[in-house]
C-alpha cells in the first residue's frame, strides 16, 4: 500500500454534455490497480443544470459561476481541511484548464498534466495555433498561463507541447517538467476477418464502398478543407468515399464538396461509438491526418494499433507521436497528400508502414502512462 493519498482533480462536465474526463478515468483504473487511495474531484455543476449547453449563450456563465466560484469555495474548503487533519496527499489537476486552481494548494504537492498550449496561443495571437479568442477567453487564458508558470510540476503530453510552452517565457524548471505521452483510452485493435464481418451486418450506417477515414471535428484546425480538394485531385486515381468520423460536416465543407464535384463521395458517422469506430479504422483504406495544430494526435496512435496506415501533417506533434510508422505531408499543399496516398499503392510500402505503425503505437500503453505517473508523484512526495 502507498503512503499517500492522490487528489485527482477533472474537469466540469453536467449530465447534458459529453464527458472529457477519459483521462481521467484511465488513471483512476490504472492507481486502483496500483494500490493507490484515491479521491476524485471535479468542479461542482450547480447553476449548469438549468440549461442545455454550457459553452455557450448564458449556459456559458452560468458554467463559470460554478467552476470559478462555487467549485473554487468548494475546493478551498476540501484542502483546508486537509490541512487541518494533515492528511498525507498530492493533488494531481488532470487538465490545464484547471490551472486557475492552483492557488488553492500547497504547490510543492500539486502535479498537473498539459495536454496543449494551443487556446493559450490564439489568445496571445499565435495564428498558427487555430484557435481564436474572445474578449473574456483571452483573459481566462492569460491567467491559465499564469498559474501554469508557477514554480510547478507540470507533465506535459508531448515533447511539442513542452517546448511550445517554454517558449511563452516559462522558466525551465528541468526537474519539475516531464513528458508522459498518454496512452490508449480504450481498446483499439487489429479484428479478425469474421468478427469484421459480423459487426459490419450489425452497423447498417457503415460504408458499403472503400474509404479515406478522418476522425474529428470541425475546427478550421482539423482542416477538413484539405481531405475535400484531396479527394477532388484523387477523381481519377482513387473511386471510394472520404468518410468522416465524428461531427458532421458544416454547411461550408459540405459546399466546398459540391463546388469540387465530390458531393458524393462524402460519406459521414456522427459520433461513432467505440466498436464502430474500431470497425472504421480497421477497414478504412488509410486515416488521413492533416491537423494544423494539435496537442497530441489520439486518431493516429488509435489507428496504428488497428493495423491501418497513417498519412498525417509534418506539423508537431504528430511527427513526434507518429514515429517512423507514418507518412507525413504538408497540410497547406493537398497534393502532398494525393501523393503520399498514392504511394500506398506499394505493397511494400503499404505492409513496412502498418508494422512500423504497430510497434510505434506500443509506446502508448496505459500502463506505461500510469507508471510513469506514479514515478513523478513518488518524486514530489520525496
Amino acid at each position: 500500500m502507498n503512503n499517500f493519498k492522490v487528489i485527482l482533480i477533472g474537469n466540469y462536465t453536467c449530465d447534458k454534455q459529453v464527458s472529457m474526463n477519459s483521462f481521467l478515468n484511465i488513471l483512476v483504473l490504472g492507481l486502483k490497480n496500483e494500490g493507490f487511495e484515491l479521491e476524485i474531484w471535479k468542479p461542482n455543476v450547480c447553476f449548469g443544470y438549468f440549461v442545455k449547453n454550457t459553452n455557450k449563450g448564458i449556459g456559458k456563465w452560468f458554467g463559470y459561476i460554478d467552476k470559478y466560484i462555487i467549485t473554487t469555495i468548494f475546493f478551498y474548503i476540501k484542502v483546508l481541511i486537509h490541512k487541518l487533519t494533515q492528511i498525507n496527499c498530492i493533488y494531481h489537476i488532470c487538465d490545464h484548464s484547471n490551472s486557475i486552481y492552483i492557488p488553492l494548494f500547497p504547490l510543492n504537492k500539486i502535479l498537473i498534466t498539459c495536454h496543449d498550449v494551443l487556446a493559450i496561443r490564439g489568445a496571445l495571437g499565435f495564428k498558427d495555433a487555430y484557435c481564436e479568442a474572445s474578449g473574456f477567453g483571452k483573459l481566462l487564458q492569460h491567467f491559465i498561463l499564469k498559474n501554469l508558470k508557477k514554480n510547478i510540476n507540470i507533465a506535459f503530453v508531448s515533447q511539442n507541447t513542452k517546448n511550445q510552452f517554454i517558449a511563452l517565457g516559462a522558466n525551465h524548471f528541468q526537474n519539475k517538467y516531464q513528458v508522459i505521452y498518454n496512452g490508449l483510452n480504450a481498446d483499439f485493435k487489429k479484428l479478425e476477418i469474421a468478427e469484421v464481418h459480423k459487426l459490419i451486418q450489425k452497423y447498417s450506417n457503415f460504408p458499403s464502398q472503400k474509404y479515406i477515414l478522418h476522425v474529428g471535428s470541425n475546427l478550421a484546425r482539423k482542416n477538413r478543407v484539405l481531405l475535400v480538394k484531396m479527394l477532388s485531385k484523387l477523381r481519377n486515381n482513387y473511386d471510394g468515399l472520404l468518410c468522416f468520423a465524428g461531427q458532421k460536416p458544416d454547411n461550408h465543407l459540405l459546399q466546398l464538396a459540391a463546388d469540387v464535384g465530390v458531393s458524393d463521395r462524402i460519406y459521414f458517422i456522427q459520433n461513432p461509438n467505440h466498436e464502430l469506430l474500431n470497425l472504421l479504422y480497421n477497414q478504412c483504406d488509410a486515416l488521413v491526418f492533416p491537423s494544423l495544430s494539435e496537442g497530441f494526435g489520439w486518431p493516429i496512435i488509435e489507428a496504428q494499433t488497428c493495423g491501418t496506415p497513417v498519412i498525417c501533417s509534418n506539423i508537431e506533434p504528430l511527427p513526434e507521436i507518429g514515429g517512423n510508422g507514418v507518412i507525413t505531408a504538408n497540410p497547406i499543399y493537398e497534393l502532398d497528400f494525393v501523393n503520399s496516398f498514392l504511394s500506398l499503392n506499394d505493397s511494400l510500402l503499404r505492409d513496412n508502414l502498418i508494422q512500423k505503425g504497430f510497434e510505434n503505437a506500443q509506446k502508448y500503453t496505459t500502463k506505461k502512462m500510469v507508471n510513469n505517473y506514479i514515478d513523478f508523484y513518488k518524486t514530489i512526495h520525496q
